[in-house]
């Protein structure tokens, strides 16, 4: 069972051993290059919780996938997204689902424009970006995609709302299945 919600700041731990589990590529395709176990390590530092939303994708009770969403400034109506998912987890939709939350909480936050920007080797990102933001577009060795989001309606308000409700028992039912698996 993978169990989707949003981490805080006190589990900042979990989310730095997630990030260094990604494989070399996928930690490319994440920060848009290479980057070393000391870097991934400063970007968890530097992360300010008054700008930043990161919904996260357990298994187990573990950091499979995250959605990082970091807006231009605080009370910003702008923002962009990255993504990660370890690679025995990649291809479940846990990307896409990762990227729906967060469109629905920024949406709910008033945010009104998301951005990603990838890699152009990334294609599993560019096929998200493509299915819930729109066209991706090629410039200067770089993929981006945009999506002007929506003011918030009340489904959206009950959708997020629901999800924070569930979350006990979700987080219950993923503990109580035992040690984290490998993906099949």
């Amino acid at each position: 069972m993978t169990v989707f919600r949003r981490i805080l700041p006190a589990e900042i731990r979990s989310y730095r051993a997630h990030l260094l589990r990604l494989s070399m590529d996928d930690r490319r395709a994440r920060f848009m290059g290479a980057v070393s176990d000391d870097a991934v390590d400063a970007h968890c530092r530097r992360i300010d919780w008054s700008r930043a939303v990161i919904v996260a994708a357990f298994v187990r009770g573990e950091i499979r996938g995250a959605t990082e969403l970091r807006l231009e400034r605080e009370g910003a109506q702008e923002g962009e997204l990255a993504v990660s998912v370890e690679q025995d987890w990649q291809g479940q939709g846990i990307g896409t689902t990762l990227v729906r939350r967060v469109l629905t909480i920024a949406r709910n936050r008033g945010i009104r424009r998301l951005c990603v920007v990838c890699l152009p080797e990334n294609r599993r990102m560019q096929r998200i970006a493509t299915t819930l933001l729109g066209p991706c577009a090629f410039a200067y060795g770089e993929v981006s995609s945009h999506i002007e989001l929506p003011p918030p309606t009340p489904i959206t308000l009950a959708q997020e709302a629901l999800d924070r409700s569930t979350l006990p028992l979700s987080v219950m039912l993923d503990q109580w299945q035992g040690e984290p698996a490998r993906a099949a």
